[in-house]
């Protein structure tokens, strides 16, 4: 036997809530509320709170609108409901439960049950499988429209590692079987990730967070710029350990003011719009650093031109065919250099989410890997499915079941006396000990001057 959860409350949050003007009783057609704004036919409506007994989903009338204080029912409340009780407009009033043997063999729909409005929790009790996973989606039956999958439930339950098992166990030690109106998943997922951020903070560089030998992409002639990996931090090169051409030596770092001094006596811009092959004319971005005729690079072309309007950016003059001319199609936004030194990279900097490379690729260094060794961003997560490495783990569990305690018994306020925020911040430092003795890497340090005194 498998019992399969939904939480109830995840669908209120931040919702549109309507309250009652007046009681409404049991059988009532229509019910009266403080303000209709926000309410329209063919809406769900969730009256009550998750886990109140007298709580129930109804649906508004289909044809009938909301109109002064009253709303219109499709059918009959069930439950009598008092002054002042909350309505809540949800997307969803049933939930999909599916199964498969094996993640990606497809799914098979178990049952579709409507949302039990009087528990926290939704539930669902599989007797066939003992093995596999189950999904898990929420169904608008008016609209017949469903909300994603949920990630793969594993039938055994989550692994140690797993978000899913951390919550439970934190759950657990604050003896709560259920979320309750503060402390919801969402809540859990904030933390866990509020916890992953301080503990990247403690230390930048964990080995865990150390990627060897990714692939920025392969050099071109006239190719200078490289997007940073989604999980590296891009504002700055102190996520960079290494960044190399092919079989190369690193290439260096230099800051925006060293690098402007390489640059020296270069233009750079881009094009504005594309043109064909053969075209005799093209449009600089900004125009104001190139000479009034003379030659520019555009990817592996070098294009000649005799004026240059420095209003208009437009450069005319461009042979149709023939040394100087345009022999193959350019795109609007390609880099446009005068100037610039051709060769094989040697330097870098990092600007705007980009690392930058500099001579410009020339023809005999293209084609070969750009390397870059970096540490990641500061882990996090999103869904129960999600797993933490084996340095964070017990530290995320020492902190989630401490905050957990925070709201249960301290209303919210953080008690750095307690058991497992102790527990957590000795975790966290034996962790720092241990890797700082083990990571692998060099740590250049800067010198600190604290004061000058002349």
């Amino acid at each position: 036997m498998r019992n399969i959860f939904s939480n109830n409350q995840e669908l209120l949050n931040s919702k549109k809530t309507l309250i009652l003007l007046d009681a409404a009783a049991a059988g009532a057609g229509s019910f009266s509320v403080e303000s209709i704004v926000g309410a329209a036919i063919n809406q769900i409506l969730f009256i009550g709170e998750p886990g109140a007994e007298d709580s129930e989903i109804i649906k508004t009338h289909a044809g009938t609108a909301p109109s002064g204080s009253t709303v219109t029912l499709a059918t009959n409340l069930v439950f009598a409901h008092d002054q002042g009780t909350p309505i809540y407009i949800i997307d969803w009033d049933q939930v999909e439960i599916s199964y498969e043997a094996t993640i990606g063999a497809g799914h098979t729909v178990l049952d579709t049950i409507a949302l039990q409005a009087d528990q926290i929790e939704t539930q669902y009790t599989d007797n066939t499988y003992s093995s596999g996973y189950y999904y898990i989606r929420f169904k608008n039956t008016i609209t017949s429209t469903f909300s994603d999958y949920s990630d793969p439930i594993p039938w055994g339950g989550w692994a140690q590692n797993q978000v899913g098992r951390i919550i439970e166990d934190a759950m657990a030690q604050n003896k709560l079987k259920k979320f309750t109106e503060f402390v919801t998943h969402q809540f859990c997922i904030r933390e866990i990730n509020a916890c992953l951020t301080y503990i990247r903070k403690k230390l930048k560089k964990w080995h865990s967070m150390q990627v060897f030998d990714y692939s920025l992409g392969k050099t071109a002639r006239g190719t200078y710029k490289f997007a940073f990996p989604s999980d590296c931090w891009k504002y700055s090169n102190k996520s960079i350990l290494n960044l190399r051409i092919g079989t190369g030596t690193n290439l260096t770092y230099k800051d925006k003011h060293e690098w402007e001094e390489e640059l020296e006596g270069v233009a750079h811009t881009t094009l504005v719009s594309s043109v064909t092959a053969g075209g005799t004319s093209l449009y600089l971005t900004n125009p104001g650093d190139f000479k009034s005729s003379g030659s520019i690079k555009i990817g592996s072309q070098d294009i000649t031109y005799t004026a240059l309007n420095m209003t208009t950016g437009e450069a005319t003059g461009i042979p149709a065919t023939g040394t100087g001319a345009i022999t193959a199609n350019i795109t609007a936004g390609d880099d446009i250099w005068q100037g610039a030194e051709e060769g094989a990279p040697e330097i870098y900097t990092v600007v705007d989410g980009y690392i930058l490379t500099y001579p410009i690729c020339s023809s005999t260094n293209t084609s070969k890997n750009v390397w870059l060794d970096y540490w990641t961003e500061a882990p996090s997560v999103d869904s129960d499915a999600d797993e933490i490495d084996q340095v964070r783990e017990d530290a995320v569990r020492y902190w989630l079941s401490w905050m957990i305690r925070n709201m249960v018994k301290n209303d919210g306020k953080r008690d750095y006396n307690d058991g497992d925020w102790i527990m957590f911040a000795d975790t966290v430092k034996d962790a720092i000990s241990i890797e700082l003795k083990t990571s692998g890497q060099k740590s250049h340090a800067t010198p600190y001057v604290n004061t000058i005194i002349h």
